[in-house]
């Protein structure tokens, strides 16, 4: 497997501006020295997400995630270590080549040529002789040609091998053929996933194809679409159809339409609204909600106006409303989809229901009769309901959610909360929870021992030179009793003045000990007023003796339970002896240094 070179690692993170990288993805605000904005790995209402631009690094005083830019990137985007690096290469025009034999950087690199090899294929089938029946289903649909070549719809023809034979020329390896969700494998061969289907390509915000949903059309497959399954480059649940083309739209408006269908979303936007955005083959979740809050605040849910699309716009409306997102809905007429109902009448009554939406609540409300439901069925309703509510974390948001339940099913509200206290609470919803790496339990460094170590790892990262060079003289890195610690403290005595914090943080493979070390060089130095020698000459005197007042302790601790058992215990008093007179050298020892 190729590696990238520390060098080129070590330039990237010296290049890469932390808050160029993360403003992208997060809205920042400055705030002092530093920046903040609401953490995009878990749901929060205050800020608690900081990037540091000095240090070049972020830390989540919330749920604890933290690292550089690469880092970030890679928890992010869920993409590997090299395409990180290879992303922000790209991004400041730094060459990224792997050693050995650059097995990684080829493999995702054919991977996004493979996509858009396909892509192009199915675009120029679609615009061919065969491809000819499906072009005037699509125009016949209502669709401008501007826009099937804008959004680079196709066709993939009723063969099975079409695409794969379109490919060999490229050489493309087994690994990579099998991992482009394009191909299915049998005993008789490798044979295209997708035919007989009008294909809509997904891409990533970048605008880079990385999957693709198909349309039946004229074919004997049962299921009516069939999307690309999960591979390296493609995680449907963080992909929201269109919004590389949508984004600006939805910010300057300040709303979004959310639909469930590529055909939906295609007719919304020819006839003028721009704002939207599909969530295709998957259901919504808290990681499209995450998306959906970047861009916008309120989100008009436009889903099939059949018991399917209705259960989905209630499932979808409290997944926003749980991501601080407020949803609203406009009711599709019963039968009907966006997209036949937008056709009917070139949006004219669609853009009048956006006016007047419904609230979510009053939504399901109506749709699930409540008014009218009595005894046994009207508690069931309301209880399931309060189940919705009582995931929402923001509790202003909750109290006007239970004011509305309570005036439109005349409830007291007393009563109301009574249930919902009842109910078992949690602070996350269920698929949130999943999202959250909830094995990972934080590295807390809370002793007396450890919080020496700690000091002194501030004092190191503060880079005062006359402090490092007693350090170099006098610390023994074996004095450190944490793992982590000793590692970040050789690494910042081998630093010379151009210490990178950021390359010291990518030592650190796990996860959990990267964290750690992030919120440690992200935390205030300290104090100028305090000596930083004899800070770090403290400290030491403690980290020496510690181990030796903790092994006393124990001894004596012994010579109880031996005295209790009628038992000698002269070896452990003179074991004591031994370690208090080894005490009081080192006490000596520190009084000469003072």
């Amino acid at each position: 497997m190729g590696r990238i070179s520390r060098e080129v690692i070590e330039r990237i993170n010296d290049t890469a501006d932390i808050v160029d990288v993360v403003s992208q993805y997060v809205d920042l605000k400055k705030r002092g020295r530093n920046y903040f904005g609401l953490c995009p790995f878990h749901h929060e209402k205050t800020a608690s997400f900081s990037v540091a631009p000095d240090k070049n690094i972020y830390h989540c005083f919330g749920c604890g995630v933290g690292g550089s830019a690469i880092n970030f990137l890679m928890e992010f985007e869920k993409i590997s270590f090299v395409e990180a690096v290879k992303k922000l290469g790209d991004r400041y025009n730094i060459t990224v080549e792997l050693e050995q034999d650059g097995t990684s950087h080829e493999f995702f690199t054919q991977l996004y040529e493979l996509q858009e090899l396909a892509a192009q294929r199915y675009v120029s089938v679609l615009f061919s002789a065969q491809g000819k029946p499906a072009l005037e289903y699509l125009t016949g649909r209502g669709l401008s040609e501007e826009l099937i070549r804008t959004f680079r719809l196709g066709y993939a023809p009723d063969k099975w091998e079409d695409l794969i034979n379109n490919t060999r020329s490229k050489q493309y390896s087994d690994d990579v053929l099998e991992k482009s969700g394009l191909f299915t494998k049998s005993d008789k061969g490798r044979f295209d996933r997708f035919r007989s289907r009008i294909m809509f390509p997904i891409m990533n915000p970048a605008g880079k194809v990385i999957a693709f949903g198909g349309r039946i059309f004229n074919g004997e497959d049962p299921a009516k679409y069939l999307n690309s399954p999960e591979t390296p480059l493609y995680h449907k649940s963080d992909v929201l159809y269109g919004l590389h083309h949508t984004r600006d739209a939805i910010r300057s408006q300040e709303t979004l339409v959310l639909v469930e269908g590529y055909m939906d979303f295609l007719t919304l936007y020819q006839t003028g609204i721009k704002n939207v955005v599909a969530v295709s083959g998957t259901a919504l979740t808290q990681r499209h909600a995450a998306q959906i809050r970047k861009v916008a605040q309120k989100v008009y849910l436009a889903y099939d106006g059949d018991d399917a699309g209705i259960a989905a716009t209630l499932r979808s409306g409290y997944t926003l409303y749980r991501g601080s997102v407020e949803p609203q809905v406009i009711p599709v007429p019963s039968g009907q989809d966006p997209d036949d109902w937008v056709r009917s009448d070139k949006g004219a009554a669609f853009k009048a229901a956006m006016k007047k939406p419904l609230r979510l609540v009053d939504f399901h409300i109506k749709v699930k009769n409540a008014a009218d439901l009595r005894g046994i069925e009207r508690s069931q309703f309301v209880n399931d309901l309060l189940k919705e509510v009582g995931s929402i974390e923001d509790g202003i948001l909750r109290n006007e959610i239970l004011r509305v339940i309570g005036q439109r099913l005349v409830i007291d509200e007393r009563d109301l909360l009574q249930v919902l206290q009842k109910q078992k609470k949690r602070r996350f919803s269920p698929d949130f929870n999943d999202d959250l790496d909830t094995n990972q339990a934080e590295l807390a460094f809370t002793g007396k021992l450890q919080r020496a170590q700690v000091e002194i790892i501030r004092i190191l990262a503060q880079r005062n030179q006359e402090a490092l060079g007693y350090a170099r003289d006098h610390l023994d890195l074996n004095v450190f009793s944490e793992p982590v610690l000793k590692t970040l403290a050789g690494a910042l005595l081998k630093s010379g003045d151009d210490l990178s914090l950021a390359s010291i943080l990518d030592q650190f493979e796990k996860k959990q000990e990267r964290e750690a070390v992030a919120k440690l060089l992200f935390a205030n130095t300290p104090s100028d007023t305090v000596d930083p020698v004899m800070l770090i000459r403290e400290c030491l005197s403690s980290m020496r003796e510690q181990p030796l007042r903790d092994q006393i302790k124990q001894l004596r601790l012994k010579i109880r339970d031996l005295d209790a058992a009628d038992k000698d215990s002269t070896a452990e008093i003179l074991e004591i002896a031994s370690l208090q007179k080894q005490l009081k050298e080192l006490a000596a020892a520190n009084q000469v240094e003072t």
